[in-house]
Order: structure tokens, then C-alpha cells, then sequence
């Protein structure tokens, strides 16, 4: 399991490298364009990621982050179904409204505030060993606890149906 992870992780890494160099070449009106009033740019669909990822990391290395996750609420079924909703690109409202994006933040500092978040989450998968691996470590809105392999998945379905809306985005803004 630990490999596993490790390796979703470093799958990761390598699509958001990619990710990165593209918004490097990106121009910036690409990156601002917005298709309609309700619908994301570039900029707010990356800022989206990142706060995500940045809930899951505290989630992930606080106690009270961890505090509630119940192995009775735990939903096995619910956790396909979201699977499923991402890969297929079902479009859903986000689960909580922390989760969205205001566009306050210029493009620069958030890959900052990304890259601070991959490397405190590549520290923490570091430190786990088999027997804290299975433990429940995130809440998803609408999943529920989720263990660590789960939760590294979930990121990674999440992370690639967003690439795929940032494509339909910067084809609209052509």
C-alpha cells in the first residue's frame, strides 16, 4: 500500500510539473478568460486545486483535522459514485463552499502556495509506515473518511477532471 501511494503521489508531481510549464507559456488573457459569468478561468479552476489540496494536507497532519473521521460513517459507495462523477466529467456543484475559488490571488502565488503544499505532502507520505497507513485521514464533503490510498486517488481523479475542464476553458478562449 505504501508503494502505492508513493507512487500516485509521484504521478502527481509529474502532472503538475507539466501543468506548471504550460501555465509558464500561457497568455495571461488565456489564463483570465472566463467563457460566462458562472464559469471558472484558468486562474480560478487552479486556485480551486490548490485549495483543496491545502484542505487535504491539514487534514492529513492535524489531530484536528482528523477528529470525527468515523469508520461507521464510512461509505464505500459513495466514494465510487464521486469517482465516477469526476471521471466521466458529470459537471457538480462543489461540495462546500470553502472549496471555491474568489480570484483574489494572482497566478505566481498560488503554484507558490502548491508547491509548499506537495512538498509538506510529500513529507508526510514519507513518514508513514503499514501501520498508520490504513487509518482514516480525510473527510470528503460528500464521500466521507477516507483512508490514505483513497484520499491520494481521489486527488488524482479530481486533479485530471480539472485538466480536462482547463482544456475545454482554453479552447473556448482561442
Amino acid at each position: 500500500m505504501l508503494e502505492e501511494i508513493r507512487q500516485t503521489f509521484d504521478n502527481l508531481e509529474d502532472k503538475l510539473e507539466k501543468l506548471l510549464q504550460e501555465l509558464k507559456s500561457m497568455p495571461a488573457e488565456t489564463v483570465s478568460f472566463k467563457a460566462a459569468k458562472d464559469k471558472w478561468s484558468v486562474l480560478e479552476a487552479v486556485e480551486h486545486l490548490v485549495i483543496a489540496e491545502e484542505g487535504m494536507l491539514e487534514q492529513l497532519t492535524t489531530a484536528a483535522g482528523k477528529s470525527g473521521l468515523d469508520w461507521q460513517e464510512k461509505s464505500a459507495k459513495n466514494f465510487q459514485i464521486v469517482i465516477k462523477v469526476m471521471e466521466r466529467d458529470i459537471p457538480v456543484d462543489v461540495p462546500d463552499d470553502s472549496l471555491e475559488p474568489h480570484g483574489e490571488y494572482k497566478l505566481e502565488d498560488l503554484l507558490d502556495r502548491w508547491k509548499a503544499a506537495r512538498e509538506k505532502t510529500r513529507a508526510y507520505i514519507e513518514g508513514l509506515d503499514s501501520d498508520n497507513a490504513r487509518a482514516l485521514v480525510y473527510r470528503h464533503p460528500f464521500a466521507g473518511p477516507l483512508n490514505i490510498s483513497e484520499t491520494f486517488r481521489f486527488i488524482d481523479v479530481h486533479f485530471d477532471n480539472h485538466m480536462r475542464h482547463l482544456e475545454t476553458i482554453k479552447a473556448r478562449a482561442v
